[in-house]
This record gives C-alpha cells, structure tokens and sequence, in this order.
C-alpha cells in the first residue's frame, strides 16, 4: 500500500492508530514526542459538532510532536453501551483514566497532558485533582463549571433543535433528557446536576489554560481561580459558537487551536525524539452482545477511518454487506447514533457493514489537494471504492448495499453510477441527483436546499426591505440574486425538452442517462424520504408532474416515511430505514413486482 503521510506545521504526520478501550474506541494520533495528551471530548450533540474540530486539534498537536489520544465517551460515538444505559459518571471517569494509562504504554511517554471540552472539561479537570501526581497540564476549553446551569443549556438547546428540525425531544422513560436523538439517562443527569467546578482544588504547580466562553460569568470567574500564576493562562474560547452550530456548517476554532498549541510549547514542553512511536498495537476489536466491532485506518493514503461491524460467528451465507456513508457532516456513528444502531441491527441479522467518515469529516483526514468544501466533490468517488474494496476483500459477495442520507445518499447514487459492485442503493432524503456546478456548495450548505419559491418570499419579505430602505443591504444583490433564481426555474422546468442546449439540460440528461445504467445493471434504487422533506422537489424536477416519468425505470422504489425530519431523529423513523437495508443486503431482488403505482408509498 502507498503510504502518503500528512502534512501538519511542515511535519509529516504518521497514520492514526485505532485502539481498544474496555468499552469504547480511540484514536492514537503518533509521534514521538516525550509528553502525551489525551482529548477528552463532550458529550451529545456538542461531540458530535465537535468531532471534526477535535481531529485537527489532535492533528495540530501531533504535528508539534505530541501523541495524542482520543477516544469516544461511554454511550457516545462507538462506544459499545447505548448511551441511555449510562447511569452515572463512573463509567466516564474509569474510561479516562484507562485512556490516559494506554497512551502511556502505547507510546511510552513520561507526562500526560488532559485537554476537556464542555464537559469532557470537568471531567478532566477531576481526574487531574483525583490524580495530581499523573497529570502534568490541563487545558479547559469551554468548561463545565455547575451541573444544574449546563444541565438546564442542554435542554434549551434540545428545544431549539426540536424548532428548527421539526421534531421535538422525546425523552422515554427513565431518561432526563434527550436532544438530536441522544439521551442522557435520569441517573447521569442526577450526578451531573451534583457537579461544581468552582469547588476544584487543583495542585498549586499544575499549569492551567482555560478558554472560557465570553459572556459567561461562571467560566471566567473558574478561569481567575485557576489560572492565578505560574505557566498558567486564561482568555476568551471565540470560536465556539461557530463550532457547535451543526455538526455540518460547523467551523473549526483555528485561532483557539493556535492559542493552545503556543501555551503547550511553553508550559508542557516535549522533547522530540525521546519517545517512542507506537507499534505493533493489536487490532481494535469490540465484542458487543453477540456481534464483533473492529476500528479501522484504510485507503491508499491511509486516511480514512471505520468501523467494521460484523457477526461473531461469521456472515450468513449469500448477504451482501453494506457500506454506511455521512450524512453531511455528521461523523460516521450517525445523527442519534442512528448508523451505529442501524450496523449492530444487521449484524444480528448475519449482514457485515462498514460505517466509515469520507476525507475531512469526522474522524477522516483530508485527502491530497482536497477541496476546502468536500461534501459533494466527485473525487468521493474514490473513498466509497476504498470501502467497498475493504468490504467485499472481508465478506465477499456478488456486490454490495450502499446506504446514506442526504449528501450520502448522494455519493451512493454517483458512486454506483461508475462503480459495478455496487449491487443496492437505500438513499435517504436526497438533496440532489446531480450536483450543478454553478451552485456553491458553501451556500446550499449554510441556507439549505429552498426552491425557488421559498426563496423569492424571502427576498421579498417586508423584513428583507427594512434592511435595504435602512442601507444594511445592497438592493442590486438582491435583485440579482432574484433574477438569477427566476431564470434557473425556468431553465429547469423547460429542460426535458430543450435537447441539452442549456446547462441544467445537459445536467437533466446526464441524471437520466445514469438511472438508464442503474437500471440496465438491474441496480435497486430505494429512494426514501420524509414526508415534507426538501428533497421532494427533486423528484418533480426530474419525474415531472405525478413522477410519471418513474415508470421507466422499474428498479426504483419510492418510500414515504411519515411523522420524521430530514435526520430521522424519531426511533420508528430510522426503524424503517433499518428495514429497508436489511431486505437489499439479503435479497438480490427486493423490489421485483413493479407493476403497481410508481409514486411514494
């Protein structure tokens, strides 16, 4: 295998190295540095925005020539309990400690280094006070400081959440709280509500760097407390909104980064070259209730990382597995771990599958002269062939099951296009067919995928014009972003008939001429939306009034799922989707009796 190294700070970073916690994964980011840090991450959805960031962080940090050591919180990312079944803080502080011993054997060095967000903060900061010999700095980002106050921010900020994607917190029984799908468990949330950082007494040698939010009395007045002399410092964390906004417009706190990067150079200086790079670490194997996890680095450049999730007792005869793609940016465990559930679910059912990040989300590093927007780039293409190479080398098959949402379910229609391995396509709430190279990835990103109408009401809102008669917007972008919008309506809507003589017309024909070789390759198209979803608008585009269009092609299905948003944040919605891949993965023709109505279900 080629091996093209990262670059970082001018230095070439080494490939990530999976490890086995007891109950959970981590990532080893090596180098050879004498003083070692372990991430310890937050916990919900601020891990889950976080992810990416946090990656970089540990990619800075290894680049300066410090290993580092992430890993996923009890309950959270790949951990093997669901994160309801955590009932208290115990199984956290344990999966500290055993993170910061196995960075100490894998890589040998003298000093251990804990850098918490959120509340990875406040658990840091306990361990360092509960071990004051073990731990030589502490960096607190954005930390914790009373329970009761991050308790109740949770919560409204599940509520929002809820507002904004159409489906509101459903705690069950016995859980606290619940937001983007992820609950916290009536006992953790008891424990948590305990916490107070202010009352933390820290060994008076220790260096400290806190990065409080601005605005927030708590935290800066922790910070004074802490950081009152000696190598210790304090500021402002500026970037955390940006960071926790969503997991796929999230940007990463660079200057934040920096500021921890040139802290650590002085307070916990490593010499390089006095430890030792790891090797031969044993493969990252999880038994989880009857089924086998194994954590994997992979691709040419070795810069993509999975999971690949299989039977204990081996893959039942005559299944395919299924490769599991992002949503967006949402890392590879799955908006409310709903590709962890959904891999666990097939492996009891004898299907393997591997649920891995596209370069430069989640846990992936970027590829080389990778684009500074990935999601839907032609050379992802590539990545989903690395997977399927991986996939098929371990449970060899007549093809394969891709599955994805939104910007996934994109990349697994594309991908099938130019790839003949892939044998079923379950694409969730599509976006797009075909992406037009005239939009701006960054824009649809950030304002989402409105039609036209949606558009103009906004453009012509009595709110929009208070800004322009107040001169706090340029009326001419306006109106040219307006006109720009009506012409493209047009285009699409006359484009079955203008023979490719316009751009959307030659991107129509191309969309058609890759289903013609779906289904000429007799590949099922499962095409699965909520009802409502945006991604709706695709299917009148392209299939026309009644999606009449559709009967030309008998390998698509159409499902509606009611009473779900774009994530599939309800249990019975991605119940559904867990159905759907189940029967591709084990029945070459799922879908044969096409002689009925061709529209959703």
């Amino acid at each position: 295998m080629q091996r093209l190294e990262t670059k970082m700070n001018g230095a070439a970073l080494a490939p990530m190295r999976p490890l086995r916690l007891a109950q959970t994964f981590a990532l080893l980011h090596p180098a050879a540095g004498d003083v070692g840090i372990v991430i310890c991450e937050p916990w919900g959805y601020e891990a889950l925005c976080a992810r990416r960031s946090l990656r970089i962080l540990a990619d800075r940090l290894a680049g300066l020539g410090y290993p580092v050591l992430r890993y996923d919180q009890p309950g959270s990312g790949d951990a093997a309990r669901d994160a309801a079944d955590i009932d208290g803080l115990e199984p956290f502080r344990a999966t500290l400690a055993e993170a910061c011993d196995t960075l100490r054997e894998a890589t040998g060095v003298r000093a251990v280094v804990l850098v918490g967000l959120g509340l990875g903060a406040a658990l840091a900061a306990g361990h360092a006070e509960a071990h004051p010999d073990g731990i030589a700095g502490l960096v607190l980002l954005a930390p914790m400081v009373k329970g009761r106050t991050w308790l109740r921010e949770v919560q409204a900020r599940a509520m929002m959440i809820g507002e904004l994607t159409g489906s509101a917190p459903a705690p069950r029984d016995g859980e606290a709280l619940a937001i983007a799908g992820l609950p916290m468990s009536e006992g953790l949330a008891a424990e948590i509500r305990g916490l107070d950082m202010s009352a933390a007494r820290l060994a008076g040698t220790l260096p400290v760097l806190v990065l409080a939010r601005d605005g927030r009395p708590a935290e800066l007045a922790l910070a004074a407390s802490l950081c009152a002399g000696g190598e210790s410092a304090q500021g402002v964390m500026a970037g955390y909104d940006e960071m926790m906004g969503d997991p796929t417009g999230a940007v990463p706190p660079l200057a934040d980064f920096d500021r921890v990067a040139t802290w650590l150079a002085r307070a916990c200086p490593c010499r390089t070259g006095a430890g030792r790079t790891a090797r031969d670490l044993p493969p990252a194997v999880l038994g989880v209730d009857g089924l086998s996890e194994e954590a994997l680095v992979f691709g040419a450049q070795e810069n993509l990382y999975g999971i690949w999730c299989a039977p204990r007792d081996g893959v039942v005869a005559g299944m395919r597995p299924v490769i599991l793609l992002n949503a967006g940016g949402v890392p590879h465990a799955g908006w409310a771990r709903g590709a962890v559930e959904l891999a666990r679910d097939l492996a009891r059912s004898g299907i393997a599958s591997l649920r891995f990040d596209v370069a430069d989300i989640g846990d992936s590093r970027p590829g080389p002269g990778a684009p500074p927007v990935v999601h839907y780039h032609a050379g992802q293409n590539g990545e989903l062939a690395a997977a399927l190479d991986l996939a098929l080398a371990r449970a060899p098959a007549d093809g394969a099951v891709v599955a994805g949402a939104c910007g996934g379910a994109y990349l697994a229609l594309n991908g099938a296009a130019v790839d003949p391995r892939i044998a079923q396509i379950v694409a969730v709430n599509l976006q797009r067919f075909l992406w037009d190279p005239r939009d701006d990835v960054a824009e649809v990103l950030r304002f989402g995928h409105t039609s036209a109408r949606d558009y103009g009401r906004k453009m012509l809102s009595a709110e929009k014009w208070k800004r322009v008669l107040s001169g706090k917007t340029n009326p001419f972008g306006i109106l040219r972003s307006l006109a720009n919008r009506v012409y493209r309506t047009g285009e699409r809507r006359l484009a079955p008939w203008l023979f490719g003589l316009l751009p959307f017309s030659r991107l129509y024909n191309r969309v058609h001429a890759n289903l013609a070789v779906l289904a000429g390759r007799d590949v099922t198209l499962d095409l699965v939306f909520s009802e409502g979803d945006p991604g709706l608008a695709q299917m009148d585009l392209f299939f026309g009034a009644g999606w009449a269009r559709l009967a030309a092609y008998p390998n698509i299905r159409v499902t509606m799922i009611a009473d779900a948003d774009h994530n599939l944040t309800p249990r019975a919605a991605r119940r559904i989707v867990i159905d759907h891949v189940t029967v591709a993965a084990g029945a070459r023709h799922a879908f044969e009796d096409r002689s009925g109505d061709q529209a959703a279900e």
